[in-house]
């Protein structure tokens, strides 16, 4: 990962952390694409939870699980 990827996923990445117990992120050996590791048991048997393709996928993907934690992920009212 990038020094540029990293500055655009940290404020989401420090949300999780501060949330989850566990993440491990690793680049896909092709591509822009990610891994992500929920647990240690999942990362050392190599199943991963996520494949996020691109940094965004991956910046939007830390982001929902942290609202998802709290409950902010509603079904939308009509106005």
């Amino acid at each position: 990962m990038t020094n540029k990827e990293k500055e655009l996923i940290k404020d989401n990445l420090r949300a999780y952390n501060a949330n989850f117990k566990y993440i491990k992120i690793v680049s896909a050996d092709y591509g822009d694409g990610f891994y992500v590791f929920t647990s240690e048991e999942r990362f050392k048997s190599g199943s991963w939870t996520q494949y996020c393709y691109n940094i965004d996928y991956l910046n939007g993907w830390l982001y929902g699980a942290v609202q998802a934690i709290h409950k902010r992920c509603g079904e939308r009212k009509e106005l």
